[in-house]
């Protein structure tokens, strides 16, 4: 699947094919599943104290989310969350983008076009991406299902 997204001023495409794994591994030397697992770890141990919380696997809105955010649950996410570098995150969307585009440069020249690269607004298209092409169709819609409300997607 190839989607276009906004980074700053500019248009660019990711593509969630497979084999934005292996451009991943061959430019950066180790797979991703090592960078994504601690991230769909915190995703799902926060949904998981949600539903727990609220008993809901639908609809969850924002202040089930803030219900169920005890202290506990947040230094987990927080946790499982710090591994990640910014510079991790850069690296999986420019895999995305060469995956849709061979012609983009290497990273840190294609980084250089961008007059910012705001994560908030870059990762949940790109977390939204890898999931579709990593999991099933069903639990897929079930996630988005679950987390419209929080996203506002």
């Amino acid at each position: 699947m190839e989607k276009t997204i906004k980074i700053g001023e500019k248009e660019v495409r990711l593509n969630n094919n497979i084999g934005w794994t292996f451009i991943y591994r061959d430019q950066f030397g180790h797979d991703i599943i090592p960078t994504l697992m601690p991230m769909a770890g915190a995703i799902l141990d926060l949904l998981a104290g949600i539903i727990t919380e609220t008993g809901k696997t639908e609809n969850i809105e924002v202040r089930d989310l803030i219900k169920a955010a005890d202290s506990d649950r947040i230094i987990d996410a927080v946790v499982h969350m710090s591994g990640l570098e910014f510079v991790e995150f850069i690296n999986i969307t420019w895999s995305l983008a060469k995956c849709a585009d061979d012609s983009i440069p290497e990273p840190k020249i294609w980084v250089k076009e961008f007059e910012d690269f705001p994560l908030d607004e870059i990762a949940p298209e790109v977390f939204r991406l890898i999931s579709r092409g990593v999991m099933s169709s069903k639990n897929f819609e079930r996630l988005q299902t679950a987390l419209k409300p929080m996203t506002n997607k």
